[in-house]
């Protein structure tokens, strides 16, 4: 039928009704015999499938397809439609992983009460998992909760807070709660310091770890803090590596609730008082250079001394009559004296981190003179790490005194 429709389209006369009639009849062709069409290009093989099923009365009857020599072998086509199906698979599998979660955590609260030690080791592998799909927020706030049935069923010093902080301050920085990271790893610094003497392994172990954390916190001003923020976390960070470094093992009397075992802990290696000095030399050097780049502007801009005011005064004649006396004087400027007390202020301090970081680096030579291949954690050679020191001693050295000059 379709070949004789188009046989008289092809063999009319007139070229215009023609043209006419043979769009209308191929029109209509295609929208009454596109299904025909289907059925009889549905047995060529090898073409890409973009048909659907047919359905008669809910039952599935058979796979109206069409093939397409232009598209991708069914093979292809399959592979590319697979990722939709492999995400919600995915998707799934956390979901039911998670319930069965819940459902555990539900189950041990039940029998042994919400804030039992048994729960603790349940969370902490929640979390983990929230940790393996991302999910970071979610991880904080589980380790949060097994953080606090730890000090409320083993007290406020027990040791098993440090595992979970450790879980717990790793999803706060992966998540970028930069304040909860940092207060976290107070609580850790804290805990170290209470349940081991000072100069043992651990104890130094704690610090050097709370000075990497806050000196990567201050270089991308991670906390927010003002210039004066920065300084005094840079000050407080310094007397804790002084602290770490200054108290050997029975200089202080031991808390009476420290475990008795605390006693014989292993004094610090050689490496880690390095890191230790190196840390602290590091904290000096920026507190001298912190506070070169944060010196207020009008420091460097003259004051006088003394000013010249015009006074008048009223005074009383020896005929008891009032008059107005007025002269020019001359008195020190309150803003010279304001202005020196600030220079003061950041020379001392500028100074005594200069002297600071002096002193660390001789003790770090005369710790390398006993010690001449000694290396640091990762593997750096310490005589490198203390040309560094050297060098940025004298730098900030050069930019005080031309700093000075200015003042």
């Amino acid at each position: 039928m379709g070949l004789q429709v188009l046989e008289l389209c092809f063999f009319k006369k007139s070229a215009a009704w023609r043209h006419g009639l043979c769009m209308s009849v191929l029109v209509t062709m295609a929208l009454i015999g596109s299904p025909l069409w289907a059925a009889d290009g549905a047995d060529q093989p090898g073409d890409a499938a973009v048909g659907a099923t047919v359905v008669i009365d809910g039952s599935t009857i058979f796979d109206d397809v069409i093939y397409d020599g232009s598209q991708q072998a069914p093979a292809s086509a399959a592979g590319e439609n697979s990722a939709p199906v492999m995400d919600e698979q995915t998707a799934l599998e956390i979901s039911q992983q998670l319930t069965r979660f819940e459902e555990n955590l539900a189950t041990l609260e039940s029998e042994a009460g919400p804030y039992d030690v048994s729960l603790i080791e349940a969370l902490l592998d929640m979390g983990r998992y929230y940790t393996q799909i991302s999910q970071h927020q979610s991880a904080a706030e589980v380790f949060e909760r097994a953080l606090n049935i730890t000090r409320i069923s083993d007290g406020l010093l027990s040791p098993l807070q440090l595992p979970v902080l450790e879980e717990l301050i790793e999803a706060h920085k992966a998540a970028g709660a930069w304040q909860l990271a940092d207060d976290r790893e107070h609580l850790a610094y804290y805990l170290n310091t209470r349940l081991h003497a000072p100069g043992t392994q651990a104890y130094a172990d704690a610090a050097v770890a709370l000075g990497e954390w806050k000196m990567q916190a201050l270089r991308g001003n991670l906390l927010g803090n003002s210039a004066l923020g920065n300084i005094r976390e840079v000050e407080s960070l310094r007397e804790i590596y002084r602290l770490a470094l200054v108290s050997p093992v029975g200089s202080e009397m031991p808390e009476q609730n420290l475990p008795a075992q605390n006693l014989s802990e292993p004094a610090m290696s050689k490496q880690t008082r390095f890191a230790l000095l190196y840390g602290k030399a590091l904290t000096e050097y920026n507190l001298a250079e912190y506070s070169l780049r944060t010196l207020p502007m009008q420091m460097q801009r003259p004051v006088e001394r003394y000013i010249s005011e015009y006074v008048c005064t009223d005074v009383v004649g020896a005929n008891g009559q009032v008059s107005r006396s007025c002269a020019t004087v001359r008195r020190e400027n309150p803003l010279y004296r304001e202005m020196e007390m600030q220079r003061d202020l950041y020379r001392d301090r500028i100074k005594s981190a200069m002297v600071a970081l002096e002193g660390s680096v001789e003790e770090m030579e005369a710790l390398l003179a006993t010690e001449p291949d000694l290396q640091t954690s990762d593997g750096i050679s310490a005589q490198q790490r203390l040309d560094e020191l050297t060098t940025l001693y004298s730098t900030v050295t050069r930019a005080f005194r031309r700093s000075e000059m200015l003042w």
